[in-house]
C-alpha cells in the first residue's frame, strides 16, 4: 500500500505521457539520474517540478507523494492500474469541473482546480496505508516526524506487534508444542481466534471511518489501537448523525437517506447494521481472506462466479442447492439476478472511480430504498426500468400487495439528476448487462450515456459513462473524461455516435424528457 518509490514499485508509465486538465499539463518522465519525476506547467504560468518520493496503492490504482520541505504531499496526478492511463486526482472524487478548495497551508504544484486533491500524507493517509502509524505533530512548530513500524499494510497490521512471537517462537521445540496442542499463541493475535467483533474490528480501523473524542494524541503519538482492541474504546464510527463541531449534517452526503452508506471506507459500517453480524457470526474474514485469493477485494478461494453464493449458504444451508435458490430468487439459477450479492448486497457505493457493492446485507425492497433516494438491487440489473415497476415485480413474485411508491426514476433518468452519486451508480449499471437487451434497449442506454460523457458536469461521472459504453460495445476512442472544455468533450462523443462508432446519440426531445423526470440536489463529496 506504500513503498519508496522505485522501479519495483512504480506502476505508472514515466516515459513522457503527459495530462491536460484544470489549465495545467502535467508530465510524467524520469530526470537525468532516473528518478520519476512530475512537471506540472499552467498555461502562462509557471512550470514545477518534483521527484516521487512514495507511491501509494498498486491494485486498481496508485498514488505519488512527494517530500516538500520535509512532509509528504499527494500528487495531483494517479496511475491507473487497470485502463493504464493517467489521471488527474481531479476525476477521482465528486466534485463538478470547476470546484476549488483552500490552497492555505499547502503547496502549488499545477494551481487552482488542479490541485484540489492535493492531500498532506503525515496526518492522513498514513493512518490507513501503513503499520503502526505516528504522525508525531510537534504542536509548537506544526510540523510533523512521521514514523510508521512498517510502509505499507503487512503482519502486524492484523496480527499486532510481532517482535515477541518471532523470539518466542525461535525455539522449535515450543512451535511444535503449540502444534501438537492446536492453542492459541498468546505472543501473536490471530483474527481467526478473535470473537466476529473483535475480528471485525481489525479491519474497521481502516475500512470504517472513525472520529475520536479528541485527535490530539492521535496526532502526537499515533493510533493506539492494536488488533484484538475493541475499536470503540478509542474511536467510535461516522454515521449519517455524527455531529462534527456541532453541525449534525457534516457527514450526511457519505451515506445514503436511511443510513446506508454511499462510499468506500465505511464497509464496517454497512456491517454492523447488518443482521448477519448482530444476530449471527458474520464477519470480514467469513469471505475475505487475506492470504488467498485474488489481490482486489482479496475474496477468499473459490468464492467467484455461482461460488460466491457459498459465502451466504454455508449458513443459509437450504438455499445451497440451484432448484432451491431458483425457488428462492425467481431467476434462474445460473442467472446474475440469482447470486446472492446480487440482491442482498447491490453495487450502490462510490468509490475512486469504481461502483462497489454495498456491504449492508439486507432484503432487497424497492419501495424502502425509493424512500430513501437511493438506487435498488432490482433496477439495478434491470436499468432500463424504475422502482415503481420494481415494487410491482416484488410483490407479484414474492406474493404481498405491492406499495405505493413515488416516481423516483430509474437508472435511465437518474444518470441525469441533480445527486451525483446516483449518477455515478446509475452509469456503472447502465453499462452491465445483466439482463438480455435488445437494439431498442441498447440504443437507449447507449445514448444516455454519450449524452452523460458530453454534458455531465462531474469528471468521476464522465469516466464512469465512458467505460459504461465499452462495456456495451461502443467505441470512444480518443475520449478524455478529464479533458477540459465542454465543446471539445462533446466532439468526441459525436464522432463515436456516427455510424459505425458504436453508440446512438438520443434525440433532443428524448433527452428532455429524462432530465424532465430527474428528480435530486446536487452534492459534491470528497474523501
Amino acid at each position: 500500500m506504500t513503498a519508496e518509490a522505485t522501479p519495483a514499485s512504480v506502476l505508472g508509465a514515466f516515459d513522457g505521457a503527459t495530462v491536460r486538465s484544470g489549465g495545467v499539463v502535467a508530465r510524467m518522465d524520469r530526470d537525468g539520474a532516473g528518478r520519476f519525476r512530475m512537471t506540472f506547467s499552467r498555461d502562462g504560468g509557471a512550470t514545477r517540478s518534483v521527484t516521487v518520493a512514495r507511491t501509494v496503492g498498486s491494485h486498481r490504482y496508485q498514488q505519488y507523494l512527494a517530500k516538500v520541505a520535509g512532509t509528504y504531499w499527494r500528487l495531483p496526478v494517479a496511475w491507473h492500474v487497470e485502463e493504464r492511463r493517467w489521471f488527474p486526482m481531479t476525476g477521482a472524487f465528486l466534485f463538478s469541473d470547476d470546484r476549488e478548495t483552500s490552497a492555505v497551508g499547502r503547496p502549488v504544484f499545477g494551481g487552482g482546480v488542479f490541485d484540489r486533491h492535493v492531500t498532506r500524507w503525515n496526518d492522513n493517509c498514513v493512518f490507513c496505508h501503513n503499520v503502526g502509524p505516528n504522525p508525531r505533530l510537534d504542536t509548537v512548530t506544526g510540523g510533523f516526524d512521521t514514523t510508521t513500524a512498517e510502509l505499507g499494510i503487512a503482519c502486524e497490521a492484523c496480527h499486532g506487534p510481532g517482535a515477541a512471537h518471532v523470539r518466542a517462537n525461535a525455539d522449535p521445540f515450543r512451535r511444535l508444542w503449540l502444534w501438537a496442542r492446536d492453542t492459541s499463541d498468546p505472543t501473536i493475535v490471530n483474527p481467526a481466534r478473535l470473537s466476529p467483533a473483535r475480528a471485525a474490528d481489525v479491519c474497521g480501523r481502516c475500512h470504517g471511518q472513525r472520529l475520536a473524542a479528541d485527535v490530539g494524541p492521535f496526532m502526537a503519538h499515533g493510533d493506539p489501537f492494536v488488533p484484538g482492541d475493541d475499536l470503540a474504546l478509542t474511536t467510535e464510527p461516522l454515521w449519517r448523525d455524527t455531529p462534527l463541531a456541532g453541525a449534525r449534517a457534516a457527514f450526511a452526503p457519505r451515506f445514503w437517506a436511511d443510513g446506508t452508506p454511499r462510499l468506500t471506507a465505511y464497509e464496517y459500517q454497512g456491517l454492523l447494521q447488518s443482521r448477519c453480524a448482530q444476530e449471527g457470526s458474520l464477519t470480514c474474514t467469513t469471505c475475505h481472506g487475506m492470504h488467498e485469493g485474488e489481490p482486489r477485494g482479496q475474496l477468499r478461494a473459490g468464492l467467484r462466479g455461482t461460488a460466491a453464493d457459498r459465502m451466504c449458504t454455508r449458513c443459509h444451508t437450504t438455499l445451497a442447492d440451484g432448484a432451491a435458490a431458483a425457488r428462492h430468487t425467481h431467476h434462474e439459477a445460473a442467472s446474475a439476478g440469482a447470486r446472492c450479492v446480487g440482491c442482498h448486497m447491490p453495487r450502490v457505493v462510490y468509490g475512486v472511480l469504481d461502483v462497489h457493492r454495498s456491504h449492508r446485507i439486507e432484503v432487497p425492497d424497492p419501495a424502502r430504498a425509493a424512500a430513501a433516494g437511493r438506487p435498488d438491487a432490482c433496477t439495478g440489473c434491470h436499468a432500463g426500468e424504475t422502482p415503481v415497476w420494481a415494487a410491482r415485480m416484488r410483490a407479484r413474485l414474492w406474493g404481498g400487495k405491492a406499495p405505493r411508491v413515488p416516481e423516483t426514476p430509474g437508472p435511465l433518468e437518474a444518470l441525469f439528476s441533480g445527486d451525483s452519486v446516483t449518477r455515478a451508480v446509475s452509469a456503472d449499471a447502465l453499462g452491465r448487462e445483466q439482463v438480455p437487451l435488445g437494439p431498442g434497449a441498447r440504443a437507449a442506454r447507449v445514448g444516455a450515456l454519450l449524452e452523460a460523457m458530453a454534458g455531465d458536469d462531474y469528471p468521476a461521472v464522465r469516466h464512469l459513462a465512458w467505460r459504461a459504453l465499452g462495456r456495451l460495445g461502443g467505441d470512444a476512442a480518443g475520449y478524455d473524461p478529464s479533458a477540459d472544455g465542454r465543446a471539445r468533450r462533446a466532439a468526441v462523443v459525436r464522432l463515436s455516435a456516427r455510424p459505425g462508432g458504436g453508440g446512438t446519440k438520443p434525440a433532443p426531445e428524448v433527452v428532455a424528457r429524462l432530465r424532465a423526470r430527474a428528480v435530486g440536489e446536487d452534492v459534491e463529496i470528497g474523501e
